[in-house]
C-alpha cells in the first residue's frame, strides 16, 4: 500500500488494463496495473525580505503574511493566472520540436505575465520566482521593469525520430501540459467593500453595452469583472438580503452602496466561495477587514470552500 501525505501532493490514480491473451487459457484475463502519478505545482516568490512557497495542488488553506504580503499575494495571483491563460502550443512552426516548444512556452509566459503586471502597475517590483512541477520548472524574475523567465525541462518525453514534426509537437505539448494542473485564480482585494460600493452598477449581467469595467484598472478590473451576478440573483449576508431589481443591486430596501461595511466586506467572499470549485484558487486580502465582530461566521464560511484559499493577512483565521 502506498501512503500519501495529506499535506502536500495530489495523487492521480491511473488504471491501465493489460490483456493477457493465451491460447492455453480458457479465456482472456484482464490484469489492472495501478500507477500512482504524483502531480503538484509549487510557486515560490522571493523578495529582499522574505520567501513564500505555495503548493497550488494542496487543498490546505495557506497564509501569506509579513511586510510584503500584499505585493507577494498579488504576484502569486498573477503567476497563477498566467499559467491558467497560457495556450496549448502544438500548432507552432518548429524545426527542432523540443527546443522550439520550450522557447515558445517561455515567450508566451513572459508576454502574458508582462501584460498582466503592466496593467496592475507591478512591473516596478524587484523579486524572483520559481514555478516547479515534476516535469518542468519556470525560473524567473521581475527587475528593472522587465519580466524574465526560463524553462527547465526536468523530464524528457520519449519521441520517435521517424515521426513527423506535427505528431512530435503534439506529444511534447501533451506531455508537459499534463504536468500543469491549471486552476483558475480569483482575487478579493482588501478594499473590496469600497470597490463593491463604487462599482455595484457593473455587477449585474447586462445584455446591452460592454460588460464589466476596463482591464486597465488591473486588480480592480479582475475583481469586479469576475463578480458577475445573474438576473434574479439573491443572497443572504449577515441577515441582510442582497438581490437584483431593475438592473440594480440592493441590500434590503436600499441600494447596495448604503449597506454596512461588514456586509460589503463579506458579500464578495460569500459570492466567490459559493460559486467556485476545486479547480479554482481564491486569494483573499485582509479577510478580517470590517469583520472583527463576525470572526466565527467568517471562519465557518471559509471552511466550506471547495476552492483552495490563500489568505493574505497578518491575522490567522
Amino acid at each position: 500500500m502506498t501512503t500519501l501525505s495529506p499535506h502536500s501532493k495530489i495523487a492521480r490514480l491511473v488504471i491501465s488494463p493489460c490483456i493477457n491473451v493465451s491460447p492455453q487459457r480458457e479465456a482472456s484475463k484482464t490484469l489492472f496495473i495501478f500507477k500512482i502519478q504524483i502531480v503538484f505545482m509549487e510557486i515560490e516568490i522571493k523578495t529582499p525580505s522574505t520567501t513564500v512557497k505555495i503548493n497550488n495542488d494542496d487543498k490546505q488553506t495557506e497564509m501569506i503574511n509579513g511586510r510584503d504580503r500584499i505585493i507577494i499575494g498579488r504576484v502569486y495571483y498573477y503567476l497563477t493566472k498566467t499559467i491558467f491563460l497560457i495556450p496549448r502550443l502544438y500548432g507552432i512552426t518548429a524545426k527542432e520540436p523540443l527546443v522550439d516548444w520550450k522557447n515558445e512556452f517561455e515567450k508566451q509566459f513572459t508576454h502574458i505575465l508582462t501584460n498582466e503586471l503592466t496593467l496592475a502597475k507591478l512591473l516596478t517590483l524587484e523579486l524572483h520566482f520559481r514555478i516547479t512541477s515534476p516535469k518542468m520548472s519556470i525560473i524567473g524574475s521581475i527587475q528593472n521593469g522587465k519580466v524574465e523567465a526560463k524553462v527547465e525541462l526536468k523530464v524528457l518525453p520519449e519521441l520517435e525520430r521517424q515521426e513527423d514534426k506535427i505528431r512530435i509537437l503534439v506529444k511534447i505539448d501533451s506531455f508537459y501540459f499534463s504536468d500543469i494542473n491549471k486552476k483558475r485564480p480569483y482575487i478579493i482585494p482588501a478594499i473590496r467593500a469600497g470597490l463593491v460600493a463604487s462599482f455595484y452598477k457593473f455587477l449585474p449581467i447586462k445584455f446591452e453595452g460592454a460588460p464589466g469595467i476596463p482591464k486597465t484598472l488591473g486588480i480592480i478590473s479582475d475583481f469586479i469583472n469576475s463578480m458577475v451576478l445573474p438576473q434574479g440573483y439573491s443572497e443572504e449576508v449577515l441577515g441582510h438580503k442582497i438581490y437584483i431589481k431593475d438592473d440594480e443591486v440592493y441590500c434590503d430596501d436600499n441600494i447596495l452602496y448604503n449597506a454596512d461595511p461588514s456586509v460589503l466586506s463579506l458579500f464578495p467572499i460569500v459570492h466567490f466561495i459559493k460559486n467556485s470549485s476545486d479547480n479554482d484558487i481564491i486569494v483573499i486580502e485582509q479577510h478580517e477587514v470590517h469583520l472583527e465582530e463576525f470572526k466565527e461566521t467568517l471562519k465557518d464560511l471559509l471552511n466550506t470552500s471547495k476552492a483552495k484559499l490563500v489568505l493574505v493577512s497578518n491575522k490567522a483565521i
